[in-house]
């Protein structure tokens, strides 16, 4: 008895797994000569693809206005901070009272080009804060405003004095790099900053002057008091005890770091705000979706085949249901 339930139970599994094979079998036929119809079908076809070319042209039209986001990593030279804070408040002010004039006359931007948001944010380095004079009431403000949340903020009273900041700038598709370039010209144009440029490279300029010469000074008076003894290799000595050699060797070390530092700060010192990363700030997407004459044909296409084998599918699975 116990065989034969065994037998039985085996052959209803091998009669589920044949029907299930030929049930499968027939979804796949069913879907192939459904295809074959659907491929058959061309005009059908190719009112679907005119459809989807069709609603892309639409589309691609109205979005015309899409913002571009670029992402400007700058360091803000002479202590300009807060007017450029103050100056990214008053363009997002504009854009919202729709003073085409101002962008016009201001910004000198085109009548095609447009701004839709501007932003800016530090990087965050501690170490600019602290290379600042600063007194102990600020300091204490901000070590009792840093918060460690997904990295840590700084309060807003100290976000204008970093060194580096990022600027987003939202833009409309047919604007480009040189929009980018209008904005930025637009915070160096302010005559104080430029007053204050020209001093900063005449106050560098005069520095490293000053650190040479006296580089040369120390040389000519190593030399001078240094001579070569005779009786053992090459040593330095000198004979006025108040010269201390290693003094002046160290002063003239400080002195090439702190030229080469000046000279590091006249590369970023040309301008008010100075682009650091210049090229590719404004990317273009180049991808399938951003390309809506290709994407909404294809969509459609898939669509329909999708729908066509779907409704075969459903007439096959009802005519197994009339059947049983």
């Amino acid at each position: 008895m116990k065989n034969n339930f065994k037998e039985n139970e085996e052959l209803d599994i091998i009669v589920l797994i044949e029907k299930i094979k030929l049930m499968l079998l027939s979804v796949f036929l069913q879907i192939f000569r459904r295809s074959k119809m659907i491929l058959s079908n061309w005009k059908q076809l190719i009112i679907v693809v005119l459809a989807g070319i069709l609603m892309g042209y639409i589309m691609t039209d109205s979005e015309k206005n899409n913002s571009k986001e670029a992402t400007i990593l700058v360091k803000i030279n002479f202590d300009a901070g807060n007017y450029i804070y103050d100056a990214i408040d008053l363009i997002n002010l504009k854009i919202l009272s729709e003073d085409k004039n101002f962008f016009l006359k201001e910004i000198m931007l085109d009548e095609t080009e447009t701004i839709d948001e501007i932003l800016i944010s530090p990087v965050v380095d501690i170490k600019d804060i602290m290379e600042k004079e600063i007194n102990a009431n600020e300091i204490r403000a901000l070590f009792e405003n840093l918060e460690y949340e997904d990295g840590f903020s700084v309060t807003e009273g100290f976000k204008s004095d970093y060194d580096y900041h990022l600027i987003t700038l939202k833009v409309s598709n047919n604007s480009s790099l040189n929009t980018v370039s209008k904005v930025i010209d637009y915070f160096n144009r302010n005559p104080l900053f430029a007053k204050l440029k020209d001093r900063n490279l005449q106050r560098i300029s005069s520095v490293i002057y000053d650190n040479e010469q006296t580089i040369k000074q120390i040389d000519k008076i190593i030399n001078f008091y240094t001579t070569e003894k005779k009786v053992s290799s090459a040593q330095l000595y000198i004979d006025n005890k108040d010269i201390r050699p290693n003094d002046l060797i160290n002063t003239k070390v400080a002195l090439q770091k702190e030229n080469e530092d000046l000279k590091n700060e006249n590369l970023t010192s040309e301008q008010t705000v100075m682009v650091i990363n210049e090229t590719n700030v404004l990317v273009e997407n180049k991808s399938l979706l951003s390309n809506l004459m290709i994407y909404y044909p294809i969509l459609f296409l898939v669509i329909y085949v999708l729908i066509s084998l779907l409704i075969g599918l459903y007439s096959y699975l009802d005519k197994l249901d009339r059947a049983s």
